[in-house]
Formats: C-alpha cells, sequence, structure tokens
C-alpha cells in the first residue's frame, strides 16, 4: 500500500503560493520562478503543477487571496453602527495597510488586470478570482439593496439600476484617487525619497468630493463633516486606521 500523502492538496496549495509570496517580495512579479517557489515550498515541481500550471496562475491565485481578504474587511465595515453614507466613507477613510495581504498588492492588482497575463493564466485560476472579484461587488449591492428597502435610500428609477450607478460612481472616484497617489509615489521614489501609504484626511479633496457624490442621492441622513469623523473614529476604534 502506497504511503498517505504528506500533505494534503489544500496544505500544499497554500504552502505553494505563501513561498511564491516569499519569492515575489524577494524578487520581482517579474523575475521571480516556478522553480524557486518549489525550492521555497520544498515541494516537487511535479506537486507545484498540479495546483498551478504557470506564472499567471500564481499571479492570479495571489490576486484571490487580495480579494477575499479585502472582502472580509469590506464586511467587517458594512456591519458597524454607522449609516450606509458613513460606510461609505469609512471604506474611503481605511487605512491602505490594513488592507494590504503583501507589499506589491498595487502591481499584483495591475498585472492581474493584464491582458496577456490573462490569455496565459488557466481557466482555474482566472475563474476563482472572477467569482472572489462578484463576491466582493455581492457585499455592496446587498448593503445598498438593504439601505434601499429599508427607506434609508429613496431612489427614483430601476433599483439596481441606481445601486450599479452609485457603487460604479464611488469606486471609480476612489481607484482613481489611489492611481494619483501611485503616481506621487513613483515621483518620490526616482527622487530618492519613498512615501507611505497615509489613510486619508478627513478634509482631503477625494473624501469631499465623495460626499458631494453620495450627498447627490437622496438619502435619509445626508453625510455631512459630523459623519465623517464619526466614521473615521470608529475606523480608529476597529484599529483599521
Amino acid at each position: 500500500m502506497a504511503p498517505a500523502p504528506k500533505y494534503s492538496p489544500q496544505e500544499q496549495e497554500e504552502m505553494i503560493l505563501n513561498a511564491a509570496a516569499e519569492c515575489i517580495a524577494e524578487t520581482s512579479l517579474l523575475d521571480f520562478t516556478m522553480s524557486s517557489i518549489s525550492k521555497a515550498a520544498k515541494l516537487s515541481m511535479g506537486s507545484i503543477y498540479k495546483h498551478v500550471q504557470c506564472k499567471e496562475d500564481i499571479i492570479f491565485a495571489l490576486a484571490t487571496r487580495v480579494f477575499h481578504f479585502q472582502c472580509n474587511i469590506f464586511q467587517q465595515i458594512l456591519a458597524m453602527d454607522l449609516t450606509t453614507p458613513e460606510k461609505i466613507a469609512a471604506i474611503a477613510l481605511l487605512n491602505p495597510a490594513k488592507i494590504q495581504v503583501y507589499p506589491f498588492d498595487s502591481q499584483l492588482e495591475s498585472f492581474a488586470a493584464n491582458d496577456l497575463v490573462i490569455s496565459r493564466a488557466s481557466s482555474l485560476w482566472t475563474d476563482k478570482m472572477i467569482k472572489a472579484n462578484e463576491e466582493c461587488e455581492k457585499v455592496f449591492n446587498k448593503c445598498m439593496h438593504q439601505a434601499a428597502y429599508s427607506g434609508e435610500l429613496t431612489l427614483n428609477g430601476n433599483t439596481d439600476q441606481m445601486i450599479e450607478e452609485i457603487n460604479l460612481g464611488c469606486w471609480a472616484l476612489l481607484m482613481g484617487y489611489q492611481y494619483v497617489g501611485r503616481i506621487v509615489q513613483i515621483r518620490h521614489i526616482s527622487d530618492g525619497t519613498d512615501s507611505l501609504n497615509e489613510p486619508l484626511a478627513i478634509d482631503a479633496p477625494a473624501i469631499r468630493s465623495l460626499q458631494r457624490l453620495i450627498n447627490s442621492y437622496q438619502w435619509q441622513t445626508p453625510l455631512d463633516s459630523n459623519g465623517i469623523s464619526k466614521a473615521a473614529n470608529v475606523l480608529i476604534e476597529q484599529k483599521l486606521r
């Protein structure tokens, strides 16, 4: 009788992805190799290829981890004793370090959205990442639908379309700000000084813009400066800011 495997498939997958993260942190998303992952994980190449077929699969697998982690943080915030507008503000006021899984998270997201990377990855991992992203979207959609059905948010039109509009507007604004922030950080690095990712100030332009966007809809309690401060204080209490 053949001996039982030393590690379960799930344990092997965790070992591979943990080793991959270490190898990428030591080199880069461009320079890591499958053989280095095999060595770090102390698993044979045959075992590695049972779980991931290529470097692109590694990128999608790690991105899936990031989505799952971030989704859990967002669920924690959306369960807080805040109005829905305050919850949206709280997400914007999060300390970026609190939703960071790896030091290369931002690069990971960029690579995972690259056409060439997508075309080379296996359907197994692209499907897993898409599902993880969709689960994150469902969390926000559920929160917004609850606000609409409870009367906290009054929508004049198709509920699903209006909620999609609000979610898209808020995320586009915040993601756009992050992109601008990365450009500034690149400039600092090229000048020989790096800038840490700090949480947004409660009166930052991005927060003021978000407030205007949120209040363009009919909320029972619009978002004001007190609500923004309350959201920030709750995050501090929860050690998320």
